[in-house]
């Protein structure tokens, strides 16, 4: 029970953190400077990405483990 518990708080937090670099990205915005480059944190994107898929594969793993269990 203990196990099924912790799994769903990682996978939240995985996906609080996704939605927190997509918040991020959006409050850093993006500039070009007067020599034509661009400047945004384009980092955040896959970073966000990677975190959401991994909270819905510990989320998915935990409600399948837990059906398995009873």
């Amino acid at each position: 029970m203990i196990l099924m518990k912790k799994g769903y708080i990682i996978s939240l937090i995985f996906i609080f953190i996704a939605v927190g670099c997509g918040t991020a990205y959006n409050i850093i915005g993006s500039s070009v400077d007067e020599n034509g480059i661009l400047h945004e944190a384009f980092g955040l994107i896959p970073i966000g990405y990677l975190f959401l898929f991994l909270g819905i594969i510990v989320g998915l793993v935990t409600v399948i483990r837990s059906f398995f269990r009873r």
